[in-house]
């Protein structure tokens, strides 16, 4: 019982510095702002370049999920620029 608590403040500095860093809870969210960062391009051609990567895969409503999985791909491949 005693580790409850420290589970739970973990998640709400988790949740306190997602909600700093982005603004949103919402995995598409991010994959937006970082990409916005990385390219360099107003986000309304950034949202275009997300919509058609997923329509190019066959998913016309991306969900948290595949927003989700995108973003850590992204991140892993070192597309999306760092923390700074």
């Amino acid at each position: 019982m005693k580790y409850l608590g420290v589970v739970l403040l973990l998640l709400a500095v988790a949740v306190g510095a997602t909600l700093f860093r982005y603004g949103s809870l919402h995995p598409c969210d991010w994959l937006e702002r970082d990409l916005v960062r990385a390219l360099e391009l107003p986000p309304i051609m950034v949202q275009a370049r997300i919509r058609a990567s997923f329509m190019f895969r066959g998913i016309t409503e991306p969900g948290a999920y595949d927003c989700l999985t995108d973003w850590w791909r992204l991140k892993a491949e070192g597309k999306l620029p760092e923390e700074s």
